[in-house]
């Protein structure tokens, strides 16, 4: 139990968490204040102190006289903690070393648990499963699942048993407290459910059975970020350290920035006379994402921003093969009849992943005949001139690269350091990268798109951010690590989004033993579902939970949430969200770039959350840009 002594014990009256002495945290007898991230042992240079983003050590926002406290300190200490410290507390020699986790130390009702058998939920016939039940109920809606999961939890309680055809047995949780247990129950080994499709397409003969020229760059890669064991730590290690490394993170705030101020210029030209922007915005979101994401893991940039832009040229076309890959692993992923025959579906998710293979091979390519020349912490390639990642594709050909050569005074770029850790293979380099870009597309310009319709809908928040992007950041020519570090209330803006219009759809974890959930038995094997969408919005945790209230993220605050557990827009434990800063600061730089010099409305129906690879807008946001005088 050492690795999560390390993190937390909970307090005798279940309220917050209070932190022990560790080995590698240097927390005991002291609070962990919100604006105070915790610091690292005075004798571990191993981890340095992170001086990342929004806890400054002080803030005008506190709450009023007399309101009550007693949920929001526990919770926002413990959650800064979680995230803060989650890549020094989940080493993996340690992780790996532990026992499963002791069943006795899962909270579980005072009477003996009911057996799995008696879980509540839909109807289930042979072959089948709930299908006909969910096909016609009332509430279910293919684009808007979590209201059918909703219905379900009104109708058979806060956990509940859904069978589907093609999946295991599929148990859902609404509760923070079943949260924590499932999260402490599979902490030394978290199973969740890859991307099968993925695999298929990385594996020999892909999804037509024909061989292909990049088939043996993956062996044994195909799902290297969503298996388990010692494979899988080692390479979560070896990537975490460097794309969680402050250093390294605070080198692309410049490229970042310069897409961002890119992206506002973009906006002044594409408004209309009554300043409105067109209903391709959503997909102008998208660009500066592949844009930001494109200097980040492949070192360049792509052009995806760039005026006048043919539609055959490389830019656009890379845009088109990022929206066909996660297109069609939304539907491989729901529609497995690519495990019988080749569907259209894998035939262009494999065309998408092998053009974005071929970047990827570029540009390690191009950094490792860099590195060839100059060696990074004491650690050069050889033999780079021979290496069979040279690629004729013609979508890497040109790629400008941003700074690939970087000077001896600043820090590696991420790329350059992958290549360059011990025991981390180019092919392990070439996964994580094309990971990487699959993921973060979707995430950062949904987030985006969310916070600027929820910053429409509610001006009184809006002129706060203002207020705080002029106090704190001014208009500089470049952002700093500082200027991102002191916006407290911009920060609170951003997890209320994430609460409220969330992008990842769940957290999912497969039992590796028996775990006692809600007073039933649930046998190891099963699958655990916990929707954000359900956990989220209920008002027994969330004060006035449909409502926007960006406050309840400030210390102090009433409208907290009354348990730690409530809110994991990052996930938690060894799986929480490895580019978690990297995003953070990549859409804090175009927040802070957009509403420094703009104000946004939004005059159309309202937008609801619809799901595909993740949540995104019902609709085009067709918002309103006016200058700001």
């Amino acid at each position: 139990m050492r690795a999560w002594r390390l993190i937390a014990r909970a307090s005798p009256a279940g309220g917050g968490i209070v932190p022990p002495r560790s080995r590698a945290l240097d927390l005991h007898l002291r609070g962990v204040s919100q604006y105070q991230p915790a610091e690292r042992h005075p004798h571990n240079t191993k981890y340095p102190p992170s001086t990342y983003l929004g806890d400054p050590a002080h803030s005008p926002y506190v709450a009023a006289p007399g309101a009550n406290s007693s949920y929001a300190t526990p919770y926002l200490e413990a959650y800064n903690l979680m995230e803060e410290n989650a890549d020094v507390i989940f080493e993996s020699e340690v992780m790996m070393s532990e026992r499963m986790y002791n069943s006795e130390a899962i909270p579980s009702d005072v009477h003996q648990p009911r057996p799995a058998s008696q879980l509540p939920g839909p109807r289930s016939w042979p072959m089948v499963g709930c299908l006909p039940y969910m096909l016609t109920h009332k509430a279910f809606d293919p684009q808007r699942v979590y209201l059918f999961w909703e219905a379900v939890r009104q109708e058979f309680g806060p956990i509940f048993r859904k069978d589907m055809p093609g999946h295991p047995y599929l148990v859902f949780i609404t509760q923070p407290e079943d949260l924590e247990t499932l999260m402490r129950s599979t902490m030394y080994n978290p199973l969740r459910p890859g991307m099968a499709s993925l695999k298929r397409i990385r594996s020999d003969g892909g999804a037509d059975g024909d061989d292909h020229v990049h088939d043996h760059f993956f062996q044994g890669k195909a799902g290297i970020l969503a298996e388990q064991g010692q494979e899988w730590w080692r390479v979560r290690r070896c990537v975490q350290r460097p794309v969680t490394n402050p250093q390294i993170v605070h080198r692309y705030l410049p490229q970042m920035d310069d897409v961002a101020k890119q992206f506002v210029d973009r906006i002044r030209r594409m408004r209309d006379d009554n300043d409105e922007v067109p209903e391709s915005f959503n997909s102008e979101l998208y660009k500066w994402a592949l844009e930001s994401l494109g200097t980040i893991a492949l070192d360049r940039r792509l052009g995806c921003l760039e005026e006048d832009v043919s539609p055959s040229s490389r830019p656009m076309r890379l845009i088109q093969l990022a929206k066909q890959l996660l297109g069609a692993l939304h539907e491989t992923e729901n529609v497995k009849l690519w495990q019988y025959f080749p569907t259209a579906s894998i035939r262009r998710l494999q065309e998408a992943h092998q053009v974005f293979t071929d970047v990827a091979l570029g540009a390690i390519r191009d950094t490792e005949r860099l590195l060839a020349c100059r060696p990074i912490r004491g650690h050069t390639l050889s033999n780079t001139h021979a290496h069979p990642f040279a690629s004729s594709c013609p979508f890497h050909q040109n790629l400008q690269p941003s700074e690939i050569a970087s000077s001896g005074t600043e820090a590696p770029s991420l790329l350059e350091t992958l290549l360059a850790t011990p025991g981390l293979s180019r092919e392990d380099v070439l996964t994580f990268l094309i990971d990487m870009i699959a993921t973060g597309i979707d995430t950062t310009s949904h987030a985006v798109g969310n916070m600027l319709y929820l910053l429409a809908r509610n001006p009184r928040a809006q002129r706060e951010v203002q207020r705080e992007i002029d106090q704190v950041v001014g208009s500089p020519d470049r952002l700093t690590p500082d200027h991102l570090s002191g916006l407290t209330y911009t920060k609170a803006v951003f997890r209320e989004t994430l609460r409220m219009m969330p992008v990842n759809v769940g957290i999912v974890r497969r039992l590796n033993r028996d775990t006692v959930l809600g007073g039933y038995l649930v046998p190891k094997g099963w699958e655990v579902v916990a929707p954000t969408m359900l956990m989220n919005h209920q008002e027994s945790v969330f004060p006035r939970a449909h409502e926007f209230l960006p406050e309840r993220f400030l210390r102090g605050s009433h409208l907290a949430p009354r348990h730690n557990f409530a809110f994991l827009p990052f996930s938690y434990g060894p799986r929480m969200c490895i580019g978690r800063r990297i995003a953070y600061q990549e859409i804090f730089s175009l927040i802070v770039r957009v509403l420094s010099v703009m104000e946004v409305d939004y005059k159309y129906e309202d937008v609801h959350l619809v799901n595909k690879l993740s949540y995104g807008p019902s609709s085009s946001l067709r918002f309103t840009f006016t200058d700001r005088r």
